[in-house]
């Protein structure tokens, strides 16, 4: 792995919702795939979001293999990577 690759971490990010009640049911839904999803508090704009990510994943790879369980599953999601 090159230096670059080693600063950042990978996440999915299955969704981002306006109440955390939203939230709660992606993350449940996720959880019964198997997957361990974490809701991420956020102000954004001046409004709390909460998003739905599974991760970190160290490998590129490894998030776009979960990314793509998703997809499958009818699941709009998004890798995002992390500086460390």
């Amino acid at each position: 792995a090159t230096p670059a690759s080693d600063a950042l971490t990978y996440q999915v990010q299955a969704g981002a919702y306006g109440s955390q009640a939203e939230a709660e049911t992606q993350r449940a839904k996720l959880a019964m795939m198997g997957l361990e999803p974490r809701i991420q508090e956020r102000e954004v704009n001046g409004r709390n979001m909460f998003r739905v990510r599974i991760g970190p994943f160290a490998q590129r790879e490894q998030a776009e293999e979960v990314r793509v369980k998703l997809q499958n599953a009818g699941v709009e999601s998004a890798l995002v990577r992390i500086q460390k």
